[in-house]
């Protein structure tokens, strides 16, 4: 092991603060190490700056922004952010300061006469509770056009059957795949989807789809079971998907499950809106992934809670839909209650594939009232890794590069299309896994596996040395398939990242594009995959 100079540890020290850092930048190097070679070398301890509650305070009621407040400060979004959380300055505030310029009034107060400027959240809510019109914070009772649930139906049932009614409201907008646990990793398990497959004849749910069929996100967006101008809602909590396809979806829990199953209506709050607006080239070796991750770690993991994200611009305009999946799926990770791609020629054109049946977009007004607009340029951006515990630890490549991963995960609902597969098959084509890499490749759907069947990547990626596992959720929710030992790491392209999610607590998992994950595989640690495609 080559003992970092004096000058170099000082370089680290002032680019990764710790000595836990400082040690994931070399390789893996553990943090007591890292503290000796500091003492040897007459280094102290990073100090890390403090900032008083008045001074932070101050800051978020001037800019009533993480990212603007904290590059008054000299550190990132998600940095200031921890400091509002510390000092518990959670609110966003009511009024910002007269200097910028602009109020943010509450919710109730902006609504009140802009009727008429209303947006996509707005009217799709206000058409499905029959009324012409709705007003941000009002509370409405609607009728879901899709409701789905994947393993944990088992619960619904079981919530179901304690209401006492014998016939669910209407069998033939539930939608259930089996994906978590498939197939059955334990005797509970195996036992829970007996149950399911039970009630789906007793109450005659044509739309179910067992074991063999994949991942309940993308199941519902190939069969063209929502559409643009519907409403969905979902026992998981990546039901935001949807939105590529200009629906509003989004996550609920299985007792309000049981009662849209026994009633087929819903509360739901009207929620504020945000525009996100992203233009530029994506360079190449980029991707949607690395785009919505970028957002992320700049808006943090609540800079869009319970908001209806709507996305702009001309980077999501030349978006096909699987890489719009992308974006909306990930956007609950930042605390969106919907997020959508508003329709457009490419929503046509890929449904016209799948459906035919009619649907009635539904896009804001010109003058839409928006919480809050957010602009992004990707020109110039570099591969993305969110980084553990949290998915608004987003880093850029260069400041990763390197680390030691024992285990590579290609799929998932947000990575697990044929685009991301044929992404990951170019870099890997000819090329072997790294020896002490372990590389899981699960095809989203089984319409996916067999595309990329035909088209000769899972070959690719099983000649490389790659495993090939069925279409679902696999590894990602830590029930089976891929589980982490205490101290491995894993490079995923999946959607969390949170401490124990892959196994052990004392695991780590990183975030990142498909092509980030292959060239991680054959390296044997983070790498930029822009070095796979010169």
């Amino acid at each position: 092991m080559k003992i970092p100079k004096k000058e170099e540890l000082l370089k680290l020290q002032a680019q990764y603060k710790t000595d836990k850092k400082i040690g994931e930048a070399l390789g893996g190097v553990p943090e007591y190490l890292v503290a000796y070679w500091r003492r040897k070398k007459k280094i102290g301890k990073y100090s890390l700056a403090k900032y008083t509650k008045e001074k932070i305070k101050d800051l978020w009621e001037t800019y009533g922004n993480d990212q603007k407040a904290g590059e008054e400060l000299g550190i990132s979004s998600a940095a200031f952010y921890k400091w509002r959380r510390k000092y518990n300055l959670l609110e966003k505030p009511k009024v910002l300061k007269f200097q910028q310029l602009e109020l943010s009034l509450p919710s109730e107060i902006l609504s009140q006469g802009n009727m008429g400027r209303q947006t996509i959240a707005q009217k799709l809510l206000a058409k499905k509770s029959g009324k012409a019109q709705v007003k941000v914070g009002e509370i409405v009772n609607v009728e879901p056009d899709l409701i789905m649930s994947h393993d944990n139906a088992g619960l619904v049932i079981k919530q179901f059957k304690e209401i006492g009614l014998k016939k669910v409201w209407n069998p033939d907008k539930i939608v259930i795949p089996l994906d978590h646990r498939a197939p059955a990793e334990s005797e509970k398990t195996a036992t829970a989807h007996r149950s399911i497959r039970m009630f789906v004849k007793e109450q005659n749910i044509r739309n179910f789809y067992d074991i063999k069929e994949g991942i309940c996100h993308q199941v519902v967006v190939e069969k063209g079971h929502i559409l643009p101008g519907e409403l969905a809602v979902g026992t998981d909590s990546h039901t935001t998907s949807y939105g590529c396809l200009g629906a509003l979806s989004t996550g609920i829990g299985a007792t309000e499950m049981a009662v849209v199953w026994a009633t087929g209506k819903i509360w739901l709050r009207v929620p504020e809106s945000i525009k996100i607006v992203v233009n530029g080239i994506l360079p190449k070796g980029i991707y949607a992934k690395d785009v919505i991750l970028h957002i992320i770690g700049q808006l943090t993991v609540e800079g869009a809670n319970y908001k209806s994200v709507e996305y702009y611009g001309d980077t999501i305009e030349r978006m096909s839909i699987s890489e719009r999946f992308t974006i909306c799926n990930l956007s609950m990770e930042m605390g969106a209650k919907f997020a959508v791609v508003p329709f457009d020629k490419v929503t046509k054109k890929y449904l016209s594939t799948v459906t035919k049946k009619r649907y009635a977009p539904i896009f804001s007004d010109r003058n839409a009232v928006f919480e809050k607009e957010s602009e992004f340029n990707v020109n110039g951006l570099e591969p993305q890794v969110a980084c553990p515990h949290n998915v608004d630890n987003v880093k850029p490549i260069g400041e990763v590069k390197g680390i030691k991963i024992d285990q590579v995960v290609l799929g998932s609902c947000t990575n697990g299309r044929l685009d991301d597969l044929e992404i990951a098959a170019k870099i890997v084509r000819g090329k072997k896994i790294h020896p002490e890499v372990r590389m899981l490749i699960l095809p989203a759907t089984r319409t996916v596996y067999l595309q990329a069947m035909k088209k000769g990547y899972l070959k690719t990626f099983m000649d490389a040395g790659a495993v090939i596992l069925n279409p679902g959720c696999g590894p990602c929710l830590g029930a089976h398939e891929g589980i982490l030992a205490a101290g491995e790491r894993c490079l995923a392209t999946t959607n969390r990242n949170f401490k124990g999610r892959m196994g052990s607590p004392d695991s780590e998992v990183f975030l990142a594009s498909p092509a980030t994950a292959a060239a991680t595989a054959i390296k044997g640690e983070i790498t930029d995959p822009r070095d796979f495609l010169k």
